[in-house]
């Protein structure tokens, strides 16, 4: 861990932050933080005009930004049971778990557990496979516009069914710029896929876009014969893979700051185990329950400390969001965080047995963070609430579909004499695995064909 010993008196400096396994020494802020604990507010929210908006991340699986989120089905097509059936399967998987790593269990009693999470897992794997299956059906294996001339021959209500990458091909053709659906083609050959794993997408770029643009409004185009009419999740979806190329490969060093690592490591939470601060977790191995050490990319790498200081003066400070990798283990989930809420549990000079050198006082400390959710309906039903996709033709912020969620974490904070944080010390299990903003605003000269071709969408959205 970059212990926070690394401090200014009054900059907060990280080591080296990456995506994945790189390095690129960075700073989360431009020397603008404030250190002492006291002049930090335990609570803040930004305010409603710069709020980030609520959105799908895109799911792979269905196509990202070349599915057709509005062409809504009346009856549930014959993947959504598989679907249940995996939640089922999941919810199983995690009582068994809290069975064998929770419950004292005989070596009997555990081998058995042990061999029916196994099955459940071989059961899980055949079915999502299944499912894969029966989306590559329903998201992929239907005809598509090829020209103008194709879009020009449907109904005003055909094209309003377009997908979003759909869409900007057509655009792209109005305004004399393309003469083919380029971004549908690469969304689809390159970056989605029905076999793809369940919480691959683009979140990354919806959080820094969410937070970069105002909500769109939805834009209509009369031109050539055609009536294009972009709904405001279709810009959302189009400026989310927009930022998802710039902050991605190659251009993710020149215009993003990182601070901490991915963890690739899963463990849920009912292995994990706190003792005299040091972190560990539980597998069973060759008949028995056995206790394995973290590696260092999932222990303190945002150090709690840390944590708190770019909470606290990105938000109630400089009244900017940014980003958070949100789960602990090897999935990804970018959310981009609004507000929080801090509540002091204990203070005194040695609280915790691990300290930072120069510690002088330790406080005890419970955050709620706050951030904009990617949750929402089922696409084949209009209005009913499921976790597997959120897209809606109006904007969504400040009524009732918006979406939002909250983390709440526990941790130990170090301050020197004069009150300023040093460092601190995760207690929960619940942590952000890595945070980071996006440098500037606006659109970018970005170093991938794919970026450059979507640089008109500038001319449908507006930069908060």
């Amino acid at each position: 861990m970059k212990k926070i010993a690394l401090l200014a008196s009054a900059v907060f400096m990280t080591t080296a932050m990456s995506f994945d396994e790189g390095g690129y020494p960075t700073y989360m802020s431009k020397g603008e933080y404030i250190n002492d604990f006291n002049s930090l507010p335990l609570s803040s929210e930004l305010s409603v005009d710069r709020l980030p908006w609520a959105s799908s991340f895109w799911p792979s699986i269905y196509g990202g930004i070349a599915f057709r989120w509005n062409n809504y089905h009346t009856t549930e097509p014959y993947f959504a049971q598989l679907h249940y059936k995996v939640n089922d399967i999941n919810d199983e998987i995690d009582r068994l778990n809290h069975e064998l790593f929770v419950q004292n269990q005989s070596s009997s009693n555990a081998l058995t557990i042990h061999n029916r999470i196994l099955e459940l897992q071989q059961e899980k794997r055949n079915i999502v496979y299944q499912k894969s299956g029966e989306h590559e059906k329903v998201m992929f294996d239907y005809a598509r516009p090829n020209r103008l001339e194709d879009v020009q021959r449907m109904t005003d209500e055909q094209v309003n069914k377009l997908s979003p990458a759909e869409k900007f091909d057509v655009y792209k053709m109005l305004i004399g710029e393309s003469n083919r659906f380029y971004l549908t083609g690469k969304i689809l050959d390159r970056k989605t896929g029905p076999y793809k794993a369940y919480w691959e997408g683009i979140c990354h770029g919806w959080s820094t876009a969410a937070l970069e643009f105002k909500e769109p409004k939805p834009v209509t185009i009369n031109k050539q014969g055609v009536k294009l009419t972009f709904q405001s999740s279709d810009l959302k979806g189009l400026l989310s893979q927009y930022h998802a190329q710039i902050t991605g490969w190659p251009d993710r060093a020149m215009v993003t700051n990182q601070y901490g690592k991915r963890c690739g490591v899963e463990f849920p939470a009912e292995t994990w185990h706190l003792n005299n601060g040091v972190e560990s977790y539980q597998a069973f191995e060759n008949g028995s329950i056995v206790k394995r050490s973290l590696p260092s990319e999932c222990l303190d790498d945002v150090d709690a400390g840390g944590f708190h200081l770019v909470l606290a003066n990105q938000i109630a400070i400089l009244k900017k969001g940014f980003v958070a990798e949100a789960t602990r283990d090897r999935e990804v989930w970018n959310q981009p965080v609004f507000g929080y809420e801090s509540e002091i549990l204990e203070e005194g000079s040695s609280l915790y047995m691990k300290r930072n050198n120069g510690t002088a006082k330790q406080v005890r400390v419970k955050t709620v963070m706050k951030y904009a959710n990617d949750g929402g309906r089922m696409y084949w039903a209009k209005d009913a609430g499921d976790d597997e996709f959120y897209a809606w033709e109006g904007r969504t912020s400040g009524t009732s579909n918006y979406r939002f969620a909250s983390k709440t974490y526990e941790y130990i904070l170090d301050l020197d004499r004069k009150g300023d944080i040093i460092g601190g010390h995760w207690l929960s299990y619940e942590r952000p695995d890595f945070l980071w903003i996006k440098r500037n605003k606006g659109f970018i000269r970005g170093r991938t064909r794919l970026t450059k071709y979507m640089n008109d969408l500038k001319n449908l959205v507006e930069i908060r």
